[in-house]
């Protein structure tokens, strides 16, 4: 048996679930086992000082304050606009758009097949992001635009 067997034998093992191989060929035997997989257990605790702790719980603290107190205006609902077919995507509307419940703002199409849709917005808003790009294969049910809603 050739070194390059062997390798080729010890992939073979480390890519499988098998834990253990015996192979005999003539007078020739080989055993490849996969070892116990080793467990390292560390009994050092780090050092924390105590105005550590303090502060990063002050700054944390500071951090939630902050993001509670965020102006009315970010508060904007945001919803998305998904897929209601399978095919290659294009975009009618572009970001920073305004858009009416009705209107198209996209197309799904699958040209082997000769089919299109439409697809239509559900709400009332701006166009704030397109999450896909034009000529873009997407699936059923896929976010392909965020509009906050106005």
């Amino acid at each position: 048996m050739k070194l390059h067997d062997i390798r080729e034998l010890v992939k073979l093992v480390n890519q499988s679930s098998i834990e253990e191989l015996e192979w005999e060929q003539g007078k020739t035997t080989v055993v490849i086992k996969k070892a116990a997989p080793i467990l390292v257990v560390s009994d050092e605790i780090p050092a924390v000082q105590a105005g550590e702790v303090e502060s990063g719980y002050q700054e944390a603290a500071v951090t939630a304050e902050v993001t509670t107190q965020a102006p009315p205006e970010a508060q904007a609902v945001t919803q998305t606009i998904s897929s209601s077919s399978v095919g290659i995507f294009t975009s009618s509307v572009t970001v920073g758009q305004t858009i009416q419940s009705g209107d198209v703002v996209g197309r799904c199409s699958v040209d082997a097949l000769q089919l299109s849709q439409d697809i239509v917005s559900s709400v009332n808003g701006e166009i704030v992001e397109i999450f896909a790009a034009d000529g873009q294969l997407v699936d059923y049910g896929k976010a392909l635009m965020a509009v906050k809603e106005s």
